[in-house]
């Protein structure tokens, strides 16, 4: 029964697996060549995987997947946070301190209505307030100001409209 078996899973494989070579050795061991590489590839794509899934996660997270390529927003364009050079692709989060946070905190006031001190630290109710505006306009939710939430932001500058 055990070496008709052997001899069906031998068939099948040489069915499925027609490029390898099937070799008989002693004690009926079945070894089959080029297995290495096909485990290799397949460990490869295994690896992979959880770094695919996790670009993936990492995107529905909102600003915080542009958190490693963007820089500090640290000054105004137009009352708008920017870079020093200009640049309004840029972040802002718990812990910053600077103009450019004045500037989102006077458009979150005057533009959203919320009551915020206009004191230049993003600290807990600056970010409750994008969350807020975050969630408003139905983008992922996380507190964190960046392109996303500029793109959704109503601003001063052109008289609070989006």
């Amino acid at each position: 029964m055990k070496s008709a078996c052997r001899s069906v899973i031998v068939r099948i494989f040489r069915d499925v697996f027609s490029s390898f070579r099937v070799e008989r050795f002693r004690k009926g061991i079945v070894m089959f060549r080029l297995i290495r590489p096909l485990v290799g590839s397949l460990a490869a794509a295994l690896l992979a995987l959880p770094v695919l899934l996790g670009s993936a996660a990492a995107l529905e997270k909102g600003e915080r997947a542009a958190a490693l390529a963007l820089p500090t927003c640290t000054r105004t364009s137009w009352t708008i946070p920017a870079t020093e050079s200009g640049d309004m692709d840029c972040l802002l989060s718990r812990g910053v301190a600077n103009r450019a946070v004045s500037s989102l905190q006077d458009s979150l006031n005057r533009c959203h209505g919320f009551s915020l001190a206009i004191d230049g630290i993003y600290g807990a109710n600056t970010a409750a307030a994008v969350r807020s505006v975050q969630s408003s306009a139905g983008i992922a939710v996380d507190g964190v100001y960046g392109p996303n939430t500029r793109d959704v932001m109503r601003w001063g500058v052109n008289g609070c409209q989006s």
